[in-house]
């Protein structure tokens, strides 16, 4: 109950900041997002051992997240993983003393800033897309729904498991839910806007979303942690909210950018 109770209060904000938010307010929405869930992936890496230098990471991550969204000069995101890159490297440095872990220590840095920074990014960039809400709209339709499908159809059909030593709870039949709930959404609006290739694209995107779901539960099957923290009741955290949607939008954003006309 508390689970959708939660949802129920997110899912009309977010639908009304993709449809009405300006530009700005919608990228700095992101960019907090992002701070978020890269803070929640430093600690299931200082869970696993590691120490990553969090503080760089999560300004890294708000960055990356802002300079994508924003109608930035070309080459300010170049520009910022140079920046962000070299931030590290001296970081690491200038700590001679931990010497012997700076390499997981610096690439667990490096990997919290470009895993939600970067990829959530690419969903503040759609938006200089034609129709670019219309996009985000779809892409929150097939990832939400998707995992409400694998959720619930997992629970009453689940017999075989999908990864077990990465997610016990994940079966073959929820994916397999996850599949036909994002075909539904695919046809529904092919038919609508007229556009027949949105079928197998929400297909993609369905599958992108369970890939990046399963990442996520290979985090934290490392943490030795079920949910990346308690800020979501019913949910866990906002990696664990986002987890799919990290894999998604990259796979939106690149079909955007080179093969819808």
């Amino acid at each position: 109950m508390t689970r959708v109770l939660t949802a129920l209060l997110l899912v009309p904000v977010v639908l009304a900041a993709v449809i009405w938010a300006p530009v700005w307010l919608l990228a700095l929405l992101l960019a907090l997002v992002a701070v978020l869930a890269a803070r929640e992936f430093y600690g299931l890496a200082e869970a696993s051992g590691l120490q990553p230098y969090s503080g760089l990471g999560l300004a890294a991550a708000g960055a990356l997240a802002l300079c994508l969204s924003l109608p930035l000069p070309a080459g300010s995101v170049t520009a910022a993983l140079f920046a962000i890159l070299l931030a590290v490297l001296v970081t690491a440095l200038s700590q001679p003393d931990r010497m012997a872990a700076a390499c997981g220590n610096a690439g667990a840095t490096l990997l919290g800033a470009l895993y939600p920074g970067l990829l959530l990014g690419a969903l503040g960039a759609m938006l200089g897309f034609g129709f670019g809400r219309f996009w985000l709209i779809f892409l929150l339709l097939v990832v939400w729904l998707g995992d409400t499908a694998a959720l619930y159809g997992g629970r009453a059909f689940g017999r075989h498991p999908l990864a077990p030593r990465v997610s016990p709870k994940k079966t073959w039949e929820g994916a397999v839910a996850s599949l036909l709930a994002a075909l539904v959404v695919g046809l529904a609006l092919a038919i609508w806007v007229a556009e027949p290739r949105l079928v197998p694209l929400a297909l993609g995107l369905n599958l992108a979303a369970q890939v990046g779901d399963l990442i996520e539960s290979l985090f934290k099957r490392g943490a030795g942690v079920k949910d990346s923290s308690h800020l979501l009741p019913g949910h866990g955290g906002v990696l664990d909210r986002v987890d799919a949607m990290l894999f998604a939008a990259p796979v939106l954003w690149y079909y955007l950018a080179y093969l819808h006309r």
